[in-house]
């Protein structure tokens, strides 16, 4: 009995120490199983992440929208995963989209960020007063940034001004000032203002400021004049409607009011019979204001360039700083004296040089002649020469080149072309794409880019009988008049050294300012070069591109440290506010409905863009979006659409980063590598990945 009852305690015992060892093994297994099942979760949601991150940048908005929501169904906390939703339906134009994701997002997180994105929605909507109530009781005062002080402030003056609360539109005004963000935008708030309270002569000072703020908005003379015309001064809106129509801003309506004002007022109407005969000149009395030439140490002889300076030419006057002939077919067939002026004319198929004592035939205008002075350190000066042709800062002007000038006869024309050789013609062409005051080492990058994009587009303008132009399409060349102490010595320290890929000179292209990000040139043109593949110029580790939608909307609302920050900070964030009217104008499309993102590259940069209107659509790539937006610096933006009443655009608001086409060498970013201790190669090699520096004869 005795041992049957130790038995059964001995089991009791046993049982009472087995059943919590059976329950825990259990529960760790359903645990182990709940941990198993989330890491799952886990693992499918960043996958999702990235398939919904390259279908954005691919533009297959769609299916990266479908991803989004999937993420959402599977974790409907993941605030990210909406918040990169929201931007998609941003791009996509699909605003009431925009509208249910964002509501939901402020009540899940309750913080600021989401309710000012939420309250510039509601204005995109045209309902302003729920925009204004969400600013004034939901935004907090305090935002970190103050690129999103200056956001609340801004739409609490739109939302003010649409509602004709016009003392309140004052008071947000006074504290949006004092932010000193986007000046240029400040003033136009400011011309709004007083165009409701009929201060017309007040709003055109507003906009002429803001004008003087960014010089690139010139359809802002139409505002100029407009409300000088309010104001009663009709002679001074008629300049300005001159200003307009100069500028190439809506032609129509700018005659319009041009001949509307010549009837009105007769004496603004040329009159040709009225107009005293312009006094003629004497060119042979005219005097070259001739600049001391540097004479170029240690330079190494290297190749003979044919740059074009001027084509179309029917007469031209020009001096030679020593004597000088006149070659033809290795021969010479006139001598002339320096510091003279000498008047090449074409009559008659033939092509004349001509003096004050005498007029020589050279021969046949259909020919080829070289002008040509043996002396060392010798320049040519040439009177009234174009500069800038079908750039804004176009005009004429006297230059002086070193080297020889070639004459290319063409029958009744001929073209003007620079002989020179690479390293002159880079003393001119590196302080004309860089500040010389920048760091020595960003000179010396600058210089090795311009000397590998020189030999690399070599023939560019074969077909014109030259190797390239003068203008930005090539590279801008001032001649004698660009040069500088130090970039010439940037030239001549870095002589002969070029970018190479694989045994070959590299496309060394380069732009203003990247942003801090540059793109792959297959994304941008159709080319794709393995040495331009992108590169990062931003600080710290926390950018790794592609970024996701939010946080690419974030760093271009930002202005996060950066190499191209340093140097460039007009340039390396931007905002504008675009008129519908001037995407109308340069679009020709009327009343427009929305402007949809296609497709961007992978550091941002918008290569895809429709507009549609009640009639048509339109598509724009990378390389005409800048124009037909009026005139941007860059393409990698976001925008706000702002809508009227009826549903047609008003105006965009754009957030931009960079100036240039954002691929190869960042001149900003090398002055602040150089400022930094970089030396010129490694920031070559940062730009051009791949790529070795050598001595090219």
């Amino acid at each position: 009995m005795k041992k049957v009852f130790r038995l059964i305690i001995i089991s009791a015992l046993l049982l009472g120490i087995l059943i919590p060892v059976v329950d825990h093994f259990y529960q760790e297994e359903e645990k182990a199983a709940v941990t198993m099942a989330q890491e799952s979760r886990d693992r499918t949601i960043n996958e999702l992440f990235k398939l919904a991150e390259e279908a954005y940048y691919e533009g297959n908005y769609s299916t990266a929208e479908n991803y989004y929501q999937e993420i959402i169904e599977l974790s409907p906390f993941n605030l990210e995963s909406r918040r990169n939703l929201a931007v998609i339906y941003n791009d996509q134009n699909k605003l009431q989209a925009e509208n249910k994701t964002r509501m939901q997002l402020t009540i899940l997180s309750n913080q600021n960020q989401d309710y000012l994105d939420l309250a510039v929605n509601f204005y995109e909507l045209n309902n302003q007063l729920a925009s204004n109530y969400i600013l004034e009781n939901k935004v907090d005062e305090q935002l970190e940034q103050e690129s999103l002080r200056y956001q609340k402030y801004y739409y609490l003056i739109k939302n003010n001004l649409d509602l004709d609360n016009l003392d309140k539109a004052e008071e947000y005004l006074m504290k949006i000032t004092n932010l000193k963000v986007n000046q240029s935008e400040v003033y136009l708030l400011s011309a709004e203002l007083n165009r409701k309270k009929d201060n017309f002569k007040q709003a055109f000072n507003n906009y002429q400021s803001a004008y003087e703020e960014n010089r690139g908005q010139t359809y802002l003379f139409k505002n100029m004049a407009e409300m000088l015309e309010l104001a009663g001064e009709e002679i001074e809106a008629y300049n300005y409607w001159q200003r307009t129509l100069s500028y190439g801003w809506f032609r129509d309506l700018a005659y319009q009011k041009i001949n509307q004002y010549q009837d009105k007022y007769p004496q603004l109407k040329p009159d040709a019979e009225d107009q005293e005969e312009p006094e003629e000149i004497n060119p042979f009395t005219l005097e070259a204001s001739w600049r001391e030439v540097e004479e170029l140490k240690n330079q190494e002889e290297n190749q003979l360039l044919r740059i074009g300076l001027q084509e179309n030419n029917e007469h031209l006057l020009f001096q030679y700083s020593d004597p000088f002939s006149v070659v033809y077919d290795g021969k010479i067939i006139y001598r002339a004296e320096p510091r003279k002026n000498y008047l090449l004319e074409i009559e008659a198929g033939s092509i004349f040089i001509r003096t004050e004592e005498e007029r020589v035939r050279l021969g046949s205008s259909d020919l080829e002649y070289q002008i040509y002075s043996s002396q060392q350190n010798s320049s040519f000066y040439v009177y009234n020469i174009n500069y800038g042709q079908g750039y804004f800062w176009q005009g004429s002007g006297n230059r002086q080149y070193r080297g020889n000038m070639i004459i290319k006869g063409e029958g009744e024309e001929f073209t003007l072309i620079n002989q020179v050789e690479l390293t002159p013609y880079l003393v001119s062409v590196v302080p004309s794409e860089i500040y010389a005051s920048w760091p020595e080492e960003a000179l010396k990058a600058q210089a090795v880019a311009a000397r590998s994009y020189t030999l690399s587009n070599l023939g560019r303008h074969s077909s014109d009988g030259y190797d390239l132009c003068s203008s930005v399409h090539c590279a801008a060349y001032n001649g004698i008049m660009s040069e500088n102490e130090r970039t010439t010595e940037a030239v001549l320290s870095t002589q002969g050294e070029s970018a190479v890929y694989e045994g070959r000179v590299i496309e060394a292209v380069f732009s203003s300012n990247s942003g801090g990000f540059t793109e792959r040139s297959d994304q941008i043109w159709s080319a794709d070069l393995y040495y331009l593949r992108g590169a990062n110029q931003m600080k710290n580790d926390d950018y790794e591109f592609p970024l996701a939608p939010v946080e690419l909307q974030q760093w271009l609302l930002s202005s996060p440290e950066s190499y191209s920050k340093d140097f460039g900070s007009s340039n390396y964030r931007w905002q504008l506010r675009v008129p519908a009217e001037v995407i109308e104008y340069r679009s020709e499309l009327n009343k427009i409905r929305k402007i949809e993102v296609n497709q961007r590259a992978q550091g941002g940069t918008i290569t895809s863009l429709s507009i549609y209107s009640d009639q048509e659509s339109k598509d724009y790539s990378v390389s005409q979006i800048r124009r037909v937006l009026g005139g941007l610096k860059s393409s990698r933006f976001y925008f706000d659409s702002h809508y009227d009443q009826n549903g047609y655009l008003k105006e965009l608001y754009v957030y931009g980063s960079g100036w240039g086409h954002n691929l190869g060498l960042d001149q900003s970013a090398s002055a602040g590598m150089g400022a930094a201790g970089w030396n010129y190669q490694e920031i070559i090699k940062h730009f051009y990945p791949g790529v070795e520096i050598e001595k090219i004869n």
